[in-house]
């Protein structure tokens, strides 16, 4: 497997720690942490991560509009929404707005699992 760089959007500071040691276990190289969406967003502009999971309840703005602008400069980006919001309107709205994939809280490795061989499965050579 090829490097795996992870940017965590999570305001929440235990959750955030949670995925990002979770996202280690599965098999992210490098996972960078961000309690906010401008420091997300600045994270996201200065490096390059493969995928970026961004929690929708920010304190700042709104995940949606975050995702909005991650994918203005990178349309192709992987990005994966956060959120306890189980609601079909939620999910349906992360879809069309592009998300690549939503995951409700709490974490679980075998969700964090299923982000990272969903990434692998479209990114690999031949996906």
């Amino acid at each position: 497997m090829t490097d795996l760089n992870v940017l965590v959007v999570e305001d929440e500071p235990t959750m955030r720690q949670m995925l990002s040691e979770m996202l280690y276990a599965v098999g992210a190289t490098r996972v960078v942490e961000a309690g906010d969406a401008e420091s997300g967003l600045e994270a996201f502009q200065q490096d390059s991560f493969q995928i970026v999971m961004l929690d929708l309840g920010l304190p700042d703005r709104d995940g949606h509009e975050v995702m909005k602008d991650i994918k203005a400069d990178n349309r192709q980006q992987h990005v994966v929404l956060v959120t306890a919001d189980d609601s079909i309107d939620s999910i349906q709205r992360a879809i069309t707005a592009g998300a690549n994939g939503y995951v409700v809280k709490p974490y679980s490795r075998e969700k964090i699992q299923d982000v990272v061989n969903n990434y692998m499965m479209v990114h690999s050579p031949g996906g």
